[in-house]
């Protein structure tokens, strides 16, 4: 009976194994973050993965700029519950092989961890906190709402450009709506894959889910009105807002 218990312990611990290395192949980022060496990466600080061509200049703002994000989205969000891991290339080759497509970041999770995969264009303040305005939206939201898809992408991306000031989006100087530096009545995607698609053809919807999401706070209590919303919806309320320019 033991030898049959034991067995069996190795025989789902050599699943687990397979399981991991498959995601890790399919993921090349993920497996980056758990296997530095295998990618030709190193540790450059704590949950942060370079490769080992990254200039030591490069790594101190790399590092310095995450410190800078944590605090921005910490004071956003009033916490930061889920520290990812950080997976930065200092070349556009080595993003290529850990699966970048031209993102200057994106953002993977996992039943095991939180990792943010950083091209060369990415590895800066701004960037970092947009990826990190995702992954304290994500935690909040709960892991059914991500699954189910019931809060919509063009939303989640348009608190990312709020929460890390996008100059390349936002207006200077102004507050609230007064930032919206475009205006559109075209519906934006809900999907994940439709961002995706939609965005690599017009990086400029960004500018448009920025400022739908400014009029919805300012519809609906500012970062407050928010941070209840988005709470609500990890207990299970709907969040419904309108895809057009009013919350």
């Amino acid at each position: 009976m033991r030898k049959r218990i034991k067995y069996s312990f190795i025989g789902v611990m050599a699943l687990g194994l397979v399981s991991v290395a498959s995601f890790a192949r399919a993921y090349p980022a993920i497996g980056a973050a758990i296997w530095p060496s295998f990618y030709g990466m190193e540790q450059a600080g704590p949950r942060v993965v370079v490769d080992k061509a990254m200039p030591v200049s490069m790594r101190a703002d790399l590092l310095r700029d995450a410190e800078t994000a944590t605090s921005t989205v910490r004071n956003f969000y009033g916490a930061f519950h889920r520290q990812p891991y950080l997976v930065a290339c200092s070349t556009e080759a080595c993003d290529r092989e850990l699966g970048g497509r031209g993102a200057m970041g994106d953002t993977y999770l996992t039943p095991f961890a939180t990792v943010i995969r950083l091209s060369p264009r990415g590895a800066n303040k701004t960037i970092l906190t947009h990826e990190f305005s995702h992954v304290e939206l994500h935690a909040r939201l709960g892991l059914w709402t991500q699954i189910t898809r019931a809060f919509p992408a063009w939303f989640d991306e348009g608190v990312a450009v709020v929460v890390s000031d996008d100059s390349r989006y936002l207006n200077p100087g102004a507050t609230a709506s007064g930032r919206c530096a475009r205006s559109s009545e075209e519906p934006l995607p809900a999907s994940g894959s439709g961002w995706g698609a939609k965005s690599g053809q017009d990086p400029m919807i960004y500018t448009d889910a920025a400022c739908r999401v400014l009029q919805w706070m300012d519809a609906h209590g500012g970062k407050a009105g928010l941070l209840q919303a988005l709470d609500a919806t990890g207990k299970g309320v709907a969040f419904m807002p309108e895809n057009g320019r009013r919350g």
